[in-house]
């Protein structure tokens, strides 16, 4: 069609034929690379309908842009004037209409709804004249009796009749045409002219095995023979920190994986192993804040090249890259059915995911994980979970879904436990505190901030670092803390519960409030973390009395049962799973509403699949993944400094520049729970970004002012 090659697509010119072309092009290159793994999740006589079908979704889907009103809003200069008796109507809503007879109805049908739904669109009577309308006067078309009942459906209910009709499911057939149309489209619409996909991965065991020989001069572990020799099965690995997990993970990612991890910091160094293990080109990063790593730690390269690092940020967003380490609410949100959501999903029918440190998770958002680990196994996909301890009734549902287990735990003895009837602030506790960072280095942990702070002032000595520090103090104090604990140095640090799993510590000593089972050994593994340390003397200090943030921070019934089963003395890996294993075991009998929330959220996607209804947009959809209970601010002694970075940043055109300015805003920010009662007001021109009331100070962090009141 002619027109296709003077008519635009974009504002910048290009025409619908170059946007198309390009579109054709990246479904040639997924089925190149992914095909033969894509065809294993169809039905063998499916496979060819099924590439002919995304073909045609990709031609046609924007033939709607030769509407007159879409040609004057992208600003072709040949439509200056349109008819103002034409009614406006979105392209999608158009584009169906252009499709060819393929003389399979189905096919056609299943096509035509994912071309009028890569973009939004709600049934409406109104919208079925306009098109109809649109197209008899503008293009001499009419609107066929097919398209006209799909316009005047809900999407999956027209895929739900369509089943009805041929007594066939294409459910699967469906999710998977749409989701790579729209990651097709996605890319291709990229002003950077991206590729859908990058390239595949390649000999990872080959490359474990190099890395391993050269950076620790050792061999594949038993752990990671096992993931090697079972990798074709969704696997559940326990195992003891330090026993090579990340290694056995890249072994499991073969052609193309997801490496999960709640935790941004630990992300980060996850990144930068694999970018050693495989090239920096086969690996990305994708977190909220990882352009601002990226850029960070690029600028320090000799060959350091601002157009890559965009390039990179870009194909990594459209999931591009072999490789992507990644927060799990970049990725499983999908079990919501947020608009798109079969983009996420499509992707497993090809792909593998590692999910880490699945034990920190809360009851609710891990009823959600394994829903939608359900469903990216239906799919196709592959899943391997790794964890240091697993709650019982997980572990169940993991292995209905047919995990092969494996369970590897070192036979050192690193911790020797004493447990003290008190508080940690009391007299004994100050004294124990002074008289153990006199002989080697004391990591402190309290349940709260406020205990924290309360700790540091009583002892008159010690660093402090919590969660309410804004970032660029909390980085150095990072850099500190990691410093000392790595010098042979004597002394204190007090920290929260932040210790547990963003910093990488080795201490002589750890004093510590009584907390939960799970937490409990988090806080044991930053003590003697190689087992090269004497334990013929308690090094692991726990205050059973007055525990701070029971109820709050932490379940009061998981703390007693914590408290009822825990004992002192020497204790090796094998007894610490089987004190997780009873607390939680115990715990399902004591506290069945806390079991309840697992429950509830899993019938919660049960019965969202089954109506196949949607309600969240993507950013709704990851807030409910991850109960964000939190608000980004920025304490409002900084504005004389903050504002006119902010002002430079609205005005700023160029990508790097904008990552750069947006970086040093950030260094002020903090996260702030969003129940707290602190006056907060919006940064003018930063969406989710809060001016806090209350003093700071760069040694004890961010303090409440007076005057506060509002709880968002």
């Amino acid at each position: 069609m002619e027109a296709l090659s003077r008519l635009w697509a974009k504002s910048d010119g290009t025409t619908i034929r170059e946007h198309t072309d390009k579109l054709l092009e990246n479904m040639k290159l997924l089925r190149q690379l992914y095909g033969d793994l894509i065809e294993n999740t169809l039905d063998p006589e499916e496979s060819e309908a099924f590439w002919k079908a995304l073909e045609l979704a990709c031609e046609y889907h924007d033939y709607g842009k030769m509407h007159c009103w879409f040609q004057k809003k992208v600003g072709n200069p040949d439509f200056k004037r349109v008819r103002t008796s034409l009614p406006e109507v979105r392209h999608n809503l158009l584009s169906p209409a252009f499709l060819p007879d393929i003389g399979e109805k189905a096919l056609k049908t299943l096509v035509s709804l994912a071309i009028l739904h890569h973009h939004d669109h709600e049934s409406s009577r109104d919208s079925v004249d306009k098109v109809e309308k649109v197209l008899k006067e503008e293009f001499g078309k009419s609107l066929d009796l097919s398209l006209k009942r799909i316009l005047r459906q809900s999407e999956w209910e027209a895929v739900k009749k369509l089943e009805e009709r041929e007594g066939k499911e294409f459910t699967r057939f469906y999710t998977l045409l749409k989701g790579f149309l729209l990651r097709i489209d996605h890319a291709s619409s990229s002003k950077h002219g991206a590729s859908v996909e990058s390239k595949r991965l390649t000999d990872n065991e080959e490359r474990v095995k190099n890395y391993l020989a050269e950076k620790k001069n050792s061999q594949l572990n038993d752990l990671q023979k096992f993931v090697l020799e079972n990798r074709e099965n969704n696997l559940l690995v326990v195992a003891s920190t330090g026993y090579g997990k990340t290694e056995a993970g890249f072994i499991f990612l073969k052609d193309k994986g997801f490496f999960t991890i709640p935790i941004r910091t630990s992300a980060n160094a996850i990144f930068s192993r694999a970018s050693e293990v495989f090239s920096e080109e086969d690996v990305g990063l994708l977190h909220s804040t990882a352009p601002l790593f990226l850029l960070e730690n690029s600028e320090s390269k000799r060959n350091f090249d601002r157009n890559t690092i965009v390039s990179d940020i870009f194909l990594t967003r459209n999931f591009a890259k072999p490789l992507i380490v990644s927060t799990p609410d970049q990725l499983f949100p999908f079990v919501f059915r947020p608009k798109g959501f079969e983009k996420f999903l499509s992707m497993f029918s090809y792909s593998r995911a590692v999910i880490d440190e699945i034990q920190l998770f809360e009851p609710h958002t891990l009823g959600f994980l394994v829903k939608a680990i359900e469903k990216a196994h239906e799919i196709g996909g592959k899943i391997m979970v790794m964890t240091a301890t697993l709650p019982s009734y997980v572990r169940r549902d993991l292995q209905d879904i047919e995990f092969r287990e494996g369970r590897f735990i070192t036979e050192s003895t690193r911790h020797n436990i004493k447990l003290i009837p008190s508080s940690i602030t009391s007299e004994g506790g100050l004294s124990l505190i002074k008289k153990l960072s006199e002989r080697g280095k004391v990591l402190v942990i309290t349940n709260t901030r406020t205990k924290a702070l309360g700790l540091k002032k009583a002892l008159r000595e010690g660093e402090v670092i919590h969660s309410w520090f804004i970032q660029k103090d909390r980085k150095k104090r990072e850099e500190d803390i990691k410093g000392f604990f790595d010098s042979e140095e004597k002394g204190l640090w007090i920290t929260t519960q932040i210790a547990e799993v963003s910093l990488d510590l080795d201490a002589d000593f750890l004093v510590t409030e009584l907390s939960t089972a799970d937490s409990l050994l988090q806080r044991m593994g930053r003590v003697n973390r190689k087992g090269l340390k004497p334990t013929d003397e308690p090094n692991v200090f726990v205050f059973t009395e007055e525990s701070s943030g029971i109820g709050g921070v932490y379940r009061k019934s998981i703390h007693e049962i914590t408290k009822e089963k825990l004992r002192e003395g020497l204790i090796d890996e094998e007894w610490k799973l089987r004190f997780v294993e009873e607390v939680y075991s115990a715990l399902e009998e004591r506290d069945r509403e806390y079991i309840s929330k697992y429950e509830k959220a899993k019938r919660y996607i049960d019965n969202l699949w089954i109506l196949r209804e949607r309600f969240f947009n993507k950013r709704e959809a990851q807030e409910m993944f991850r109960e964000i209970l939190s608000e980004v601010v920025i304490p409002e002694v900084f504005k004389e400094e903050v504002e006119p970075l902010v002002e430079e940043y609205l005005r700023e055109k160029d990508t790097i520049r904008k990552l750069e300015l947006f970086s040093e805003i950030l260094g002020y920010t903090f996260s702030l729970p969003y129940y707290w009662e602190v006056r907060l007001q919006p940064v003018k021109g930063l969406k989710g970004i809060f001016w806090a009331s209350g003093d700071y100070s760069s040694e004890t962090g961010f303090v409440e002012g007076a005057g506060g009141g509002n709880i968002l």
